[in-house]
């Protein structure tokens, strides 16, 4: 027999659809390495609070992000994964009993797969489709969890299992658009599921953390322990929040309050001591004048605390084993100065800022905390088959980190 030829690289192409921003993100991949190769991004038009609200200007801002982004690659983009955000998004824990039917009392795949398929047999409510199963564990006759029950021996399955939902309407709006674009649709994500993937270290995942995606209009909430998803929530405020309470405290048009928030923002008022001045000029201000510093710190920081409040709620409702070892931010809110020390100092947990990990060419192309979802849809699209037929679909069988213990998708 000859030398196994070198598998040849493939390309895969992530898709987020934000509210501030529409990313396209091409990367090659092969056995040893994922080098992104270009990125795409445009205003994103026809999309609020992660859903599509203008179909025809959503499709147009696709458009433009994967023209930029095949003219950075040279890569002509016809498929991709895209991530799918918005409150509609929930989640709730599955539980599951089958009988062993494995050969010799012993649990086998069959048995795990009739555990999956009664887990996601009762109903999740009209207008409403499943997008993930995630098993949490699996218990062998009331033993304690494993990960991977295949092998053991016994007379009873059970499972606990973390489901995804989503609205069927918004799903099908953000297929339908890039459908229009011209694109084949491989894979839909949970948008927090894809930042978790994006950004996780591998020593992060051995203990409960918390991967918190600040976003322009919602804050996502992805709580993991063992490597499992066990809890999941959207909240309905953003960056944007803050930016409108800038332009309600300063009297300014939206535009200056956002870039006065960018530049100058920070979420402790005692970073703006002394005589530290910024000027406010533009649309709807009278004249260019000079404000503190720590005036928009006053007026940012109530914001910051009830959003960190809001995050804190949906960690307490988390079915996590043990306290939390860390939250993870990203998201381009993430980069909000003075952010990290507020959430620490409210939730107690040691905080870091995270950037997308595990691709080569990163630092140019993809290494900012806002290009998270688009960084996790490339690590997920690369786990897939390389030899599964690309063709236009909502969702498909997934493999990523964050679901490791995952073995089916609806």
């Amino acid at each position: 027999m000859g030398a196994p030829r070198p598998v040849s690289p493939r390309h895969v192409v992530g898709l987020d659809l934000g509210s501030q921003a529409v990313r396209c993100a091409v990367a090659e991949v092969a056995p040893d390495r994922i080098r992104v190769l270009g990125v795409g991004e445009a205003p994103s038009s026809g999309v609020a609070r992660g859903m599509v609200t203008d179909p025809a200007a959503a499709t147009q801002a696709v458009v433009q992000a994967v023209d930029g982004a095949e003219r950075v690659s040279g890569v002509e983009i016809d498929a991709v994964v895209v991530g799918l955000g918005g409150p509609h998004l929930g989640g709730e824990v599955r539980h599951a009993a089958v009988r062993v039917l494995g050969r010799d009392g012993r649990v086998g795949p069959g048995d795990v797969h009739r555990a999956l398929d009664q887990a996601r047999a009762v109903p999740v409510g009209e207008g409403r489709e499943p997008l993930h199963l995630v098993p949490i564990g699996y218990a062998v006759d009331g033993a304690d969890p494993v990960r991977d029950p295949v092998g053991r021996s016994g007379e009873r399955l059970d499972l606990a299992a973390h489901l995804v939902t989503a609205a069927t309407a918004a799903t099908s709006a953000l297929v339908d658009a890039v459908h229009a674009a011209g694109l084949a649709v491989e894979d839909v994500v949970a948008g927090g599921l894809a930042a978790a993937e994006g950004v996780l270290r591998d020593v992060e995942m051995e203990r409960p953390v918390a991967v918190v995606d600040c976003g322009a209009a919602t804050t996502t909430v992805v709580v993991l322990a063992g490597g499992a998803v066990v809890h999941t929530a959207v909240l309905p405020v953003g960056g944007r929040h803050v930016s409108q309470d800038l332009a309600v405290g300063l009297r300014c048009e939206w535009d200056q309050a956002e870039m006065l928030k960018c530049r100058h923002g920070t979420s402790d008022p005692l970073s703006g001591r002394g005589t530290e001045l910024v000027t406010l000029a533009g649309p709807g201000v009278l004249g260019p004048h000079e404000v503190p510093r720590r005036l928009l710190a006053e007026i940012i920081e109530p914001r910051v605390r009830e959003i960190t409040r809001l995050i804190g709620a949906e960690l307490a409702r988390a079915a996590a084993p043990g306290p939390l070892a860390r939250v993870v931010l990203t998201g381009g809110g993430a980069c909000l100065d003075g952010l990290p020390s507020v959430v620490h100092r409210l939730l107690e947990v040691p905080v870091r800022v995270a950037v997308p990990e595990g691709l080569l060419g990163l630092d140019a192309q993809l290494g900012h905390p806002r290009h998270a979802v688009a960084a996790g849809l490339i690590h997920w699209g690369s786990r897939q088959d390389r030899r599964r037929e690309r063709h236009n679909r909502r969702s498909a069988p997934s493999a990523g980190r964050v679901t490791r213990w995952f073995h089916d998708r609806f």
